[in-house]
């Protein structure tokens, strides 16, 4: 077969698997921006990263307030027992912030879906 009697990328329709897998497993958005839809990809990429830098701004805020400020005091279970106690006294706070990001994941996952498989 000569492959200029192939079909061209326009005329071919494409999987929308390229897509998915960009937005499920490397980052939400990325699926929409390879299929030509770059707003809805900025929306997915920077809801995501806005929900992600509040969660690093809480526990970063949350570990300085804890730590202790006598070097005695510090140990080697110290980092579990900071982990513990700021998940104990946010958890309300990380539950919120995991639905969003799952949301975020999916809703992308989901929209790449249907974007690429209508183009």
């Amino acid at each position: 077969m000569n492959p200029a009697d192939l079909p061209t990328g326009e005329t071919r329709r494409r999987s929308p698997w390229r897509s998915v897998l960009l937005s499920g497993l490397v980052f939400p958005g990325l699926g929409q921006l390879v299929s030509g839809y770059p707003v809805r990809g900025l929306v997915f990429a920077t809801g995501s990263l806005v929900v992600a830098v509040a969660l690093v701004r809480r526990v970063a805020s949350e570990t300085l307030a804890r730590l202790p400020t006598d070097p005695a005091e510090i140990d080697l279970l110290l980092p579990l027992r900071l982990a513990h106690e700021i998940q104990r006294d946010n958890a309300d706070f990380f539950l919120w912030i995991t639905v969003a990001l799952v949301a975020f994941w999916a809703g992308s996952i989901v929209d790449a879906w249907w974007t690429s498989r209508s183009h």
